[in-house]
């Protein structure tokens, strides 16, 4: 593995700036190596050189092969594997910044896959990276560098990518509340609060949500997060009180009742039973 980290300034610098690189690197991983999982607190992207291998972020699974890129936004849990048999090789560049986020979220509301980027030119995301790669020394000059060619990779995606800047307007506030849901289900979301992100009366949100997707956001956020932890249960060791605390909620009693409500048994039966 190859890496260069910026550490000329600190983190909390430059997660005041509008956007700041934080470290590229590179890795031609051993067949089914894996990562996580694990949160950040910065923006990341890979990009597939060759080979294969899969994305694991939220309730979604992502097969990838060269050519692809994956986004994992900051604080997003995320975990990936190189097949065994056609291992990838990756290269990937982080950053940070108050801007970095909404630029994010700007390039995934223009893809198909969600966090996913098919058949990006390869070849220049990896010639830039490996400039970075190729820096020595940690001085200002090297600092300006970095971004220059964040910005440079940030300008490439947003040309590869059918996004604009009206998008938001043009696409309808159901999916976008759709998509803001699937992103952040595992948050302390009150949906007042979602709606007023959105500039719309709670009760309109609602309406258009259900004649769209056929339920309502409530529904659909309490099933994304029932879901992730009827996954959580039956593939990790975690408590149920972590389980409940890292899906947004209040309580361990509170996620129980509902848990039992939905599925007529206890956490800790369902768990045992499968």
């Amino acid at each position: 593995m190859k890496e260069y980290k910026e550490t000329l300034y600190t983190s909390i610098r430059k997660s005041t700036s509008d956007l700041a690189f934080y470290s590229a690197g590179y890795e031609e991983c051993e067949p089914g190596y894996s990562y996580g999982p694990r949160y950040r607190s910065y923006q990341l992207i890979h990009f597939v050189l060759k080979g294969k291998g899969e994305l694991h972020i939220n309730e979604h699974t992502f097969q990838l092969a060269e050519g692809d890129a994956f986004i994992i936004p900051s604080d997003k849990i995320s975990y990936y594997k190189a097949s065994k048999e056609d291992p990838w090789c990756y290269v990937w560049i982080s950053f940070l910044g108050i801007d970095s986020e909404n630029y994010i979220y700007q390039l995934m509301t223009g893809l198909d896959d969600i966090y996913i980027v098919h058949n990006v030119d390869i070849e220049k995301y990896k010639e830039l990276i490996f400039k970075i790669l190729g820096f020595q020394g940690k001085d200002i000059s090297r600092y300006f560098y970095a971004n220059s060619l964040l910005n440079q990779i940030m300008a490439y995606l947003f040309e590869e990518i059918p996004f604009e800047e009206n998008q938001r307007k043009q696409n309808s506030v159901a999916d976008e509340v759709k998509f803001y849901l699937d992103v952040n289900y595992a948050e302390k979301l009150v949906l007042k609060d979602v709606a007023k992100e959105f500039g719309v009366h709670p009760n309109y949100m609602t309406r258009i949500f259900h004649e769209k997707f056929g339920t309502s956001p409530k529904k659909y956020l309490m099933d994304l997060k029932l879901k992730k932890a009827c996954h959580l249960l039956t593939t990790t060791s975690l408590s149920i009180g972590v389980i409940a605390g890292s899906l947004g909620f209040d309580d361990q009693l509170a996620f129980s009742r509902i848990f039992r409500k939905e599925f007529g048994e206890a956490p800790s039966k369902y768990r045992k039973k499968e």
